[in-house]
């Protein structure tokens, strides 16, 4: 009886953390302090006064187009008619448009391996592209989480960026879960501490986030709970995310639970679905 009651509170517990977090602006509480991202050219740092260079989920480092093309002595130019960006360095010269993965450089059409994005007014893209494309060399340190550019070569072992383009396993708790699939579903590594969610996942549509594979997405999460709730309990839960059918629909807070797990699934209109899994301690 006591420990029936004992769930029961912490089944309330975890649901009022979970509420709070899917308020609109709540953020989420890292588990470990992570070093900033540097980006440095010849030795120097390069600044960043507002949009922050980042490592994406398919570990790619990404970053603002503008500040590191300058820190390297180019010109560049936007076109907001077209939503194009244009970078030109001696006889170096860079077209990207937003949205594609399409690029010119110096007359020759090339494609990374994703599309350009605008960020707060920032535009965004893997820093090999823009190296490479004004003769510059890139290496990643991961240790120290610092991307150096120099104008002469690197050793070649040396000239790459974390497991770019691989998909990356990682054990969540127990939960084996794969990054960089191509579905763009966003998966977290939450705590296993009381009352927090051991698993974050995020669902997008389409017209969220570019290259969204929702079908994809939703099988991933199907496979993921799998691995350690029940059946019946995984089936309840993925036949409430496909409730939402349209990207600015909005599902309500729902719990679905076994003897060891809750999933806690809810969606704002124009959100992505959140899926949080917790575990049920005594």
């Amino acid at each position: 009886m006591k420990i029936s009651k004992m769930k029961k509170t912490i089944g309330v517990l975890a649901c009022l953390v979970f509420a709070v977090a899917w308020l609109p602006g709540a953020g989420a509480t890292s588990a470990a302090v992570e070093l900033p991202l540097r980006i440095e050219y010849q030795g120097e740092r390069i600044a960043f006064p507002d949009e922050q260079p980042y490592v994406d989920k398919a570990q790619r480092v990404q970053v603002p187009v503008r500040f590191v093309s300058e820190a390297l002595g180019a010109d560049v130019k936007w076109a907001p008619a077209n939503q194009s960006v244009t970078i030109k360095l001696d006889n170096n010269e860079i077209t990207l448009i937003i949205g594609q993965k399409l690029y010119n450089v110096n007359g020759k059409v090339k494609e990374m391996d994703t599309a350009a994005r605008r960020i707060n007014g920032r535009t965004f893209v893997p820093i090999r592209f823009v190296t490479e494309g004004l003769g510059a060399y890139v290496k990643w340190d991961a240790a120290v989480r610092t991307a150096y550019i120099s104008d002469i070569p690197f050793d070649p072992e040396e000239e790459k960026e974390p497991s770019e383009n691989k998909a990356v396993e990682e054990n969540m708790y127990g939960f084996k879960v794969k990054h960089n699939t191509g579905s763009t579903l966003e998966i977290e590594k939450g705590s296993n501490e009381q009352y927090y969610p051991v698993v974050s996942m995020m669902i997008y549509f389409p017209e969220m986030r570019e290259g969204a594979d929702y079908e994809r997405q939703v099988k991933e999460v199907e496979e993921i709970l799998l691995q350690k709730i029940d059946k019946k309990t995984v089936q309840e839960a993925i036949q409430y995310i496909k409730k939402k059918t349209d990207w600015e629909q909005e599902i309500e807070l729902k719990v679905f639970k076994d003897s060891n797990y809750s999933v806690y699934i809810a969606s704002h209109n124009s959100d992505p679905i959140d899926v949080s899994v917790y575990e049920i301690k005594e």
